[in-house]
């Protein structure tokens, strides 16, 4: 009978430190605008109104669901660049490829991946993505396989 004891405390005590492992991962939503400084891929962020500089969104800071800034003010020829600080997450400003998304009636589409192509292909960690804008309106784009989780961003080209 010992014997069926110690196997069920090994489950029990192996089950408690998965359980507070999986905890440990789940952490926070990301909302409590924390600035990334313990973050290890955290780099310079410019949350730029436009005017030159350097026109960077953090895609997942932190691991959240959500982009760096959410809304971001640039001028006509203006390259943005997205910069993927955490992994499984992609940017899609194809208005076929989700409702959310929309851009000026006369401009390109844009994303990381081809239009009409695999929309829940993601961008690996600590790879980048530019777009130049030459079309003035504003673009709602979105990480597909996150829109659900309101993972959506602002391009505003003036």
């Amino acid at each position: 009978m010992s014997e069926f004891y110690s196997r069920r405390q090994f489950v029990a005590s192996t089950g408690a430190v998965g359980v507070a492992a999986l905890a440990g991962c789940t952490g926070g939503d990301g909302d409590g605008g924390d600035s990334g400084d313990d973050e290890t891929t955290a780099p310079e962020t410019t949350e730029s109104s436009g005017g030159g500089g350097d026109n960077v969104v953090e895609v997942g800071p932190g691991g959240s669901l959500a982009f760096e800034p959410e809304e971001i003010t640039v001028s006509v020829g203006d390259t943005v660049t997205w910069e993927f600080v955490s992994p499984s997450h992609n940017v899609s400003a194809w208005p076929d490829m989700d409702d959310t998304v929309s851009i000026p009636d006369d401009a390109d589409g844009f994303g990381t991946m081809e239009e009409g192509g695999d929309a829940y292909a993601t961008v690996e960690q600590g790879e980048t993505f530019e777009h130049t804008f030459e079309t003035a309106g504003e673009y709602t784009y979105v990480c597909v396989p996150h829109v659900a989780s309101d993972m959506v961003g602002t391009v505003v080209v003036e």
